[in-house]
């Protein structure tokens, strides 16, 4: 089934103001020492106040104790197969992390939620999306810098925060997003964008295996789409969703047949095959049920060994099935990586 998703965002502006404090200092007349005394006593009254005014507008904090204790943060840290993902969280916050597969995932491929400790709902979810686009009317994107990196600020219908930061190269595929953080926003909004600021992705760091959608992973003629879970060198979950019961003329049916491609220097070529002489495939039918989900394990170490870290993607055959010799057959593929 197509997957959509659809972002309600909310705005956010950036205020910076400055203030200086100035002494002005006019002729005075008199002569007498109590005046001058008294002139002197006045003026030094106003640079106190002036430098204790100086001090409680600057963001240095009064270091009144010297055994204070610094506050605490934590670093969060989720490798993917793209990257390795990390913030810097201090004290106060909570989070999550997700790796591939995860139920815990809204739109990233893997990634971290955090939040305010306490908070009943509502989250950030920084994440790695590899392909992310947004669209619709009401969008307003403002450029800025966010971790020493050029990103994109993305709000809907003038809402009151943003929606998403969308990070450019060298962070590409890293997202931000904002789930129902409105009964918390307005105290801890600034705290997220400190938060981002941290954000650090390393694209040669990576781990796991992922699957990747395209086009040629759905057949929109039958109401089929074709994913893979839990995927490792040695096989993977195959997950069928039928998503529209009125799309096929007959049964659906797919075979035990299967095929596995590499890509090398932008190219797919068959993947190496272990098996010496003859290999062959059983002829059971298997059904796909019309408007359901149907998984099956796929092994197939036996066939092409334990595959090295690559591109790779996975060739299924599906039967439009109305009678003997009556069909319709299609060829669905299924991308991903491993590293």
């Amino acid at each position: 089934m197509k997957k959509y998703a659809v972002i309600a965002a909310l705005s956010i502006g950036l205020l910076m103001s400055g203030c200086e404090n100035t002494i002005e200092s006019e002729p005075q007349n008199g002569n007498t020492q109590l005046e001058s005394e008294m002139l002197e006593n006045s003026q030094l009254e106003n640079l106190t106040k002036v430098a204790e005014t100086n001090a409680s507008d600057s963001n240095i904090p009064e270091q009144t104790n010297a055994s204070a204790e610094p506050v605490k943060s934590t670093e969060i840290v989720q490798n993917g197969p793209y990257g390795r993902l990390s913030i810097t969280l201090p004290d106060g916050w909570d989070y999550e992390t997700f790796s591939t597969d995860s139920d815990l995932s809204i739109l990233g491929m893997y990634g971290i939620h955090f939040y305010p400790e306490g908070v009943s709902e509502g989250y950030i979810e920084l994440s790695y999306i590899e392909r992310f686009g947004v669209c619709g009317t009401g969008l307003s994107e403002e450029e800025t810098t966010i971790a020493g990196v050029p990103a994109n600020i993305g709000t809907y219908d003038n809402n009151a925060y943003w929606d998403f930061i969308s990070f450019r190269e060298p962070y590409n595929g890293v997202v931000a997003l904002t789930y129902s953080a409105d009964d918390w926003w307005d105290t801890y909004g600034n705290s997220v964008l400190n938060i981002l600021n941290t954000t650090s992705f390393d694209p040669d760091v990576r781990e796991g295996s992922a699957y990747i959608y395209k086009p040629e992973s759905e057949i929109e003629q039958i109401g089929l789409s074709f994913s893979l879970k839990n995927i490792s060198p040695t096989g993977a979950t195959m997950v069928f969703q039928q998503y529209d019961a009125d799309a096929p003329t007959g049964d659906l049916l797919y075979s035990d047949d299967f095929a596995i491609e590499v890509q090398k220097d932008g190219v797919w070529e068959t993947a190496p095959i272990v098996v010496v002489g003859d290999y062959g495939f059983t002829a059971i039918a298997f059904t796909l049920t019309a408007g359901e989900t149907c998984e099956r394990e796929l092994r197939w170490a036996w066939l092409y060994g334990e595959l090295e870290p690559g591109n790779y993607r996975l060739t299924k055959s599906v039967l439009d099935f109305r009678d003997s010799g009556d069909f319709d057959e299609y060829t669905v593929y299924a991308y991903f990586v491993l590293n």
